[in-house]
This record gives structure tokens, C-alpha cells and sequence, in this order.
């Protein structure tokens, strides 16, 4: 998750560009209606230093097959070599071997086990669509440290570019050789946001903190820290029949004072 105070891995989260809408927020048991910010058609992109930001409301979109198209992360052997190959003979090329303790590095990440699916993902309903959101986020570590990607892919629209902004950095990182030692999200749900014009349609808004973790990039491979976050995240579905597909996110920094831009 890229943009403003979030991850960056390298590349920064690409948003669509925004129009106004009306968008009902419960809290708690409070129904509050306000005038936000919505996607629409088009692409902008913005870096790791940060970019203008606004909460997102529900946009419409066509059906989906719920699966994105962006290629799968290579497969790298057990001893943490990326199976790279020279364009002129096909032959493997040689990768610098790691060291015992990246090794031992590599090695637990691979071993990352993928997280649980909540209980009552499946349901139409606002705490369906949260658990849902959770689930989704959940997996955002466990893909830049195993490079496994493929229930990610499973949960996300086909042009939702905050899904696919994580699909090619994920996949860009375990190319190269690199990966991410596994770090704890807390993720706790604020509100969720209702579509006027289509049940269908949510947006869960939530707040996650994380510690700053190590990764590593690249043969020889390099270390590099991960800034500890404090954002809140929104998360847009939409329910195709049987379950909820993420159509887009949104990150935004988390201010002083508890609210975000």
C-alpha cells in the first residue's frame, strides 16, 4: 500500500482521479450522510512522498470475474535463487548465493503460513463485507513475504489499481530476488460507507498500524528498513452473487490529531 505515509516498496499507489458524490457513513448506530470524494474513470499515479487524498465513495462499475491479470510472482527455488534466465541461450543465469542468516531469512518467510479466512466473509451484509476488507488486508504481508499472490488476486477486481499497484510490486520484488520478513498488521474497522444507488456496493474505512520490518531486495541481496505506519485504509466491494470483490483502496496518513486527510 503505497501513497502518503504508506509502504513503499519502490513505486507509489495509483488512484483514480476523483469527483464528488453523496456517500451515508454509519457509525455505531448514527447514520450520517456527507458530501466526499469518489473514483471515476481514468489513472493518476503518486509517489511515496505523498499526494493529495480524499475519502473515496462507492464508484459503479461492470461486472467482474473477480480474477487480475497481472502475471504471477516467478517461482524461486528452495535455496532462495530466482530461476532467472539469459535471453541468448535460455541457460539460468548465476545468482550471488545468500548467507546463512539470509538464508535463514528466506526460509521463514517461505514458510509464512497464509492467513485464515474470517468466519461470515460470505454474508450480504455490512459485517460480511468488513470481515471481508480484514481478510483482504491481512494478506498484504503474507504476499511481500512469500511472493504468493494468488488469493490476492482471487479477491480483486480486474482493474481495481490499488490491487494491482501490490500484484507488480510483489511481483517486481520476488523477481529480483528479494522478499519481506513477515510483520503484524492491526487493522481495526472504523465505519463503512453505502452506495445510494446500488445495496451491492461498500466501503469499509479502517485504521491499521504496523511496526517497521525488514526487507530485502535484489542479489547480493540488500537489507532495508520498513517504516512503522499509521494509516487509514479504505477498502471498496462490491457482492457479485456469492461474495464480496474488492474494486479499489485508498490510503490516507493519519494526522495528529486521530483523523485523517
Amino acid at each position: 500500500m503505497n501513497g502518503g505515509a504508506a509502504i513503499s516498496y519502490g513505486g507509489g499507489l495509483i488512484y483514480r482521479p476523483l469527483m464528488r458524490t453523496t456517500l451515508c457513513w454509519r457509525r455505531a448506530s448514527a447514520l450520517v450522510c456527507a458530501l466526499v470524494l469518489a473514483a471515476t474513470a481514468g489513472t493518476a499515479g503518486c509517489s511515496g512522498s505523498g499526494a493529495d487524498s480524499a475519502s473515496p465513495s462507492p464508484t459503479a462499475r461492470s461486472s467482474a470475474s473477480g480474477t487480475a491479470t497481472t502475471s504471477s510472482t516467478p517461482a524461486a527455488s528452495a535455496s532462495g535463487q530466482a530461476s532467472a534466465q539469459t535471453p541468448e541461450s535460455g541457460a539460468p543465469s548465476w545468482v550471488p548465493p545468500l548467507s546463512s542468516q539470509q538464508q535463514a531469512s528466506y526460509d521463514a518467510a517461505m514458510a509464512t503460513p497464509e492467513p485464515s479466512r474470517p468466519v461470515g466473509m460470505d454474508e450480504q451484509s455490512p459485517s460480511g463485507a468488513a470481515a471481508t476488507a480484514i481478510h483482504f488486508l491481512s494478506l498484504y504481508p503474507y504476499a511481500y513475504t512469500t511472493g504468493d499472490l494468488t488469493t490476492w488476486k482471487e479477491m480483486s477486481e480486474d482493474d481495481c489499481i490499488f490491487c494491482n499497484s501490490v500484484i507488480t510490486n510483489v511481483t517486481d520484488l520476488h523477481a529480483n530476488g528479494g522478499w519481506s520478513d513477515m510483520w503484524p498488521l492491526e487493522i481495526m474497522v472504523l465505519t463503512h460507507g453505502a452506495d445510494p444507488a446500488d445495496p451491492n456496493r461498500l466501503v469499509i474505512k479502517t485504521h491499521i498500524t504496523a511496526p517497521a520490518h525488514t526487507a530485502h531486495r535484489g542479489r547480493p541481496s540488500e537489507a532495508f528498513t520498513v517504516d512503522a505506519q499509521d494509516v487509514i485504509v479504505r477498502i471498496q466491494l462490491y457482492w457479485h452473487g456469492d461474495r464480496w470483490i474488492v474494486e479499489e483502496g485508498e490510503v490516507t496518513e493519519q494526522t495528529t490529531e486521530g483523523e485523517d486527510k
